[in-house]
């Protein structure tokens, strides 16, 4: 709970109002600035709010160091969100050994498996470490974090399991993160997780069915004006179309992809993108090719 939050709901307990907690101490003005948390006051005056309020003896200052390294870890969580989406794995592994005595230190669940989370991520994405970074994964027990946080770790144990090839395993921590998407998950989660279980779908011959979260994936994209993955949905979108012989729409696809990689500075997927067109322009030369001899 928070320092405000603290003296507000002890100062109601007591029947207090702020002029009459604030009598001798401060003034009024400034109880309300604390209880909007808008201001911490000096250790002198929590002091005497303690005091009057007949709370342990520093524990409104416990409650401001708690809240300050809260506010520290949400700052570094937000951080390691942004080079994420960059895919700059290697940063985020040197900013969580550079905060190691901060993440130490979290106390609520969430932070502490966001944090857990991260480490499996870049133990499995830099280090290809698939049967522990399960083990540590399988461990957590989802019902008692945040949504977007179950979210994400159910993602990481169906990636894994993809890539052991084992895609029923896959399928089914996918389909239980798709189970519990709502609208209070982030999109770029709800983006993540809908564009695996599409691949793994296609893996399984399962393709009208993974076009349809693809095609689902890409409008909550557009909706929210993000191009967040927007390249990975249209070129699994045209490697189906490619699968399917429907080469026209293949194309077309695979263009799209390479527009948004080329935006993004993705030589990586941008060059996967660029082979699939030269492919594809081949066969179709070809095809016009036979049809006019």
């Amino acid at each position: 709970m928070k320092l405000g939050e603290i003296i507000k709901l002890r100062r109601k307990e007591l029947g207090l109002t702020q002029q009459e907690l604030a009598k001798d101490i401060c003034a009024q003005a400034l109880i309300s600035r604390v209880e909007k948390g808008d201001i911490v006051p000096k250790k002198a005056i929590l002091d005497k709010l303690e005091a009057r309020l007949e709370l342990e003896k520093n524990e409104l200052v416990k409650a401001d160091h708690d809240n300050t390294k809260k506010n520290e870890l949400n700052e570094v969580k937000q951080t390691i969100r942004k080079y994420l989406t960059a895919r700059d794995y290697k940063t985020i592994e040197l900013l969580l050994d550079h905060h190691k005595v901060l993440i130490n230190s979290a106390r609520d669940l969430n932070d502490k498996v966001f944090f857990v989370w991260v480490y499996a991520f870049l133990q499995h994405s830099l280090y290809d470490k698939r049967e522990e970074i399960l083990e540590i994964l399988n461990d957590i027990y989802l019902d008692d974090i945040e949504k977007n946080l179950a979210v994400e770790i159910l993602n990481v144990r169906g990636i894994i399991h993809y890539k052991n090839e084992h895609f029923d395993k896959a399928l089914e921590n996918y389909r239980q993160g798709i189970d519990i998407l709502d609208e209070t998950v982030d999109f770029e989660i709800r983006a993540k997780i809908t564009l695996n279980y599409a691949l793994t779908l296609e893996q399984k011959d399962f393709n009208k069915e993974a076009l349809s979260y693809i095609s689902e994936g890409i409008d909550l994209l557009v909706k929210n004006n993000s191009l967040y993955s927007l390249g990975d949905y249209h070129h699994t979108k045209g490697h189906i179309f490619y699968k399917l012989g429907n080469l026209i729409d293949a194309k077309e696809c695979f263009e799209l992809s390479a527009s948004i990689f080329k935006l993004q500075n993705n030589k990586k997927l941008l060059s996967f993108s660029q082979l699939a067109l030269t492919e594809i322009r081949n066969k179709l030369s070809a095809q016009s090719k036979e049809e006019t001899e």
